[in-house]
């Protein structure tokens, strides 16, 4: 299971901004009830890590995008402060 969420990490890992994956678009059956909202956080152009949301296809989606925008705006402002 960690290998699918890894794999829809690192689809995620170039985005510009928050992705959504709902049900099927993942590409993985075993998340086809589910929705996953991710994002990368950077130093610069490097991309550090990804940060996301798994919940239920029916989720609150305004919500979970502006959690994850507002988390990776925190994460990318951490990061900077730490190791730029």
């Amino acid at each position: 299971k960690k290998r699918l969420i890894l794999d829809l990490m690192d689809r995620s890992i170039d985005a510009e901004g928050v992705r959504v994956f709902i049900g099927e678009e993942s590409g993985f059956r075993i998340l086809d009830d589910c929705s996953v909202v991710t994002a990368p956080y950077r130093i610069g152009d490097d991309t550090i890590g990804v940060l996301g949301v798994i919940g239920p296809t029916r989720m609150a989606y305004p919500h979970a995008i502006s959690t994850v925008r507002y988390v990776r705006g925190l994460m990318n402002e951490l990061v900077d402060h730490l190791y730029a």
